[in-house]
């Protein structure tokens, strides 16, 4: 997949440097990359597969993990990368931009792109947590970073006071959650339609495809009119409908509409790599902004340095020890921001967002910056991984992960056995001992007071249909594997 994309983007840099040569008229004076294209036709379809493809056991499992690096860890890379720019230009290294310009531009460079990522990690088979860390950042990620970059757009111009940072955090968080409630609002209204309208028993897959592509592009646009977050929206949708309406529709509609979805989000994806090519020399550059390019790259590795380190050690805090994220895990996570299609439409944008040619700085510095990170760090990802002797495994399925913890509790019942024996032999000293069982514990305090077993008994039943008939055949499968 990362082959695919390189070869689309040098592809659309040929067709670029052709039309430049031969001239603009005509065959070049209708390649517009339109930004309303992007955010209403193209980008809905990536960010809705992203949540719909998504593995909700090793993803929820993490949450708490994912949230921290995509939301303290997004907001510490925007304002790294910001500050050092901001830096670099008043010591004379490179442009002098105000503070809040610098910070725009760090918000849309910190917009990772899931495509690149997982199209190397689902190659390479990675570590089951490492793939849902890598996944969850670079979906909310991107959600973060536009909502980010709209609040620090609205601000630019003003004097930064204590109110306005006030206002601005007011403003982040109001977009957000008000984004996010229309996106599990839309996937509840579709969970109820499908369950109380029995269209999977009529055989109607056709109407059943329509109404689930229809509830998220109602999401988006609801909350575009509303001037909140389309994109939080639907993400939210996306995965609210995986989780509970997809219980409710036919196995044909759910082949259908994941393939339709897939084969959107390919297409548009490739699209903008495409035209990203195409940009190079259609769109107007600011060719001698290269040491702007350099510092963008160094501030970035350093940004991503603050994010992934920091976030990793305030997820350890609250973890027991056979949950904490590796420190291998972490230099994995440090080098897999990439970037990609998210942010090559906001430096778009910023082209028109942003006074005195900043926005065309922007998209140079983007360009060159989304082809480094692809190229030479995704193209190195592989070698990474070895180095670090990371594990190559994911768990595909929830059925697979389910097993690993009834083994776990397995683990944890022949500890107990052998405690309450008075032997002692199997136990390296009791400071082990006493750490497992510990493990224990948390985990039951988890299992009764978390969000899951709420859902599992209340909501989920209510929302989707045969759910009592999936525990049951569950509880048959464990039975099985026990015998």
């Amino acid at each position: 997949m990362k082959q695919g994309l390189l070869f689309f983007w040098f592809a659309g840099v040929v067709v670029g440097l052709m039309i430049r040569f031969v001239g603009e008229q005509g065959f070049g004076s209708w390649i517009n990359f339109n930004n309303n294209f992007f955010f209403y036709v193209l980008l809905p379809p990536i960010i809705f597969e992203s949540g719909w493809s998504l593995k909700p056991s090793h993803f929820f499992s993490n949450f708490g993990a994912i949230c921290t690096f995509a939301f303290l860890g997004t907001l510490m890379s925007t304002f790294v990368v910001g500050t050092l720019l901001w830096v670099f230009g008043f010591l004379g290294w490179t442009y002098a931009m105000p503070f809040l310009v610098s910070l725009t531009f760090g918000a849309l460079i910190s917009a990772t792109d899931p495509v690149t990522v997982l199209a190397i990690f689902n190659e390479l088979q990675v570590d089951a947590d490492l793939y849902a860390y890598v996944f969850g950042e670079s979906v909310l990620n991107d959600a973060v970073a536009i909502v980010t970059y709209r609040t620090l757009l609205s601000f630019v111009g003003v004097p930064i006071t204590g109110q306005l940072v006030l206002d601005a955090f007011v403003y982040f968080i109001g977009i957000f959650v008000g984004s996010l409630l229309i996106g599990i609002l839309a996937a509840i209204t579709s969970a109820l339609l499908f369950k109380y309208g029995h269209l999977q028993e009529e055989k109607l897959t056709t109407l059943e495809s329509c109404l689930v592509v229809l509830f998220p592009y109602a999401s988006y646009m609801l909350a575009d009119g509303l001037d909140l977050s389309g994109i939080v929206a639907i993400l939210f949708a996306g995965i609210a409908m995986k989780y509970y309406t997809a219980p409710n529709l036919s196995p044909e509609a759910i082949q259908v509409t994941t393939s339709f979805f897939q084969m959107l989000a390919k297409l548009s994806e490739t699209f903008v790599f495409i035209y990203m090519g195409v940009a190079l020399f259609l769109e107007q550059q600011s060719w001698h902004s290269f040491g702007f390019t350099f510092f963008t790259v160094i501030s970035c590795l350093i940004a991503r340095i603050a994010n992934v380190y920091p976030c990793s050690w305030l997820t350890n805090l609250r973890r027991p020890p056979s949950r904490k994220i590796p420190i291998r895990f972490q230099h994995a996570l440090w080098f897999s921001g990439l970037r990609g299609a998210m942010a090559f439409a906001l430096a778009l944008q910023s082209v028109s967002d942003l006074p005195n040619g900043y926005g065309q700085i922007y998209l140079t510095s983007t360009l060159f910056t989304i082809f480094f990170t692809v190229l030479f760090i995704g193209g190195s990802t592989p070698q990474l991984l070895k180095y670090l002797d990371i594990e190559c495994h994911v768990v595909k399925d929830d059925a697979n992960a389910q097993l690993i913890e009834n083994e776990e509790d397995n683990e944890d019942l022949e500890l107990e056995n052998l405690h309450s024996s008075g032997d002692e032999s199997k136990f390296k000293n009791m400071a082990n001992k006493q750490k497992l069982m510990l493990q224990k514990k948390i985990r039951q305090i988890q299992e009764t007071t978390s969000f899951a077993t709420l859902d599992k008994k209340y909501i989920k039943p209510f929302l989707a249909s045969n759910v009592q008939d999936e525990m049951k055949i569950g509880d048959l499968k464990d039975a099985n594997m026990k015998e």
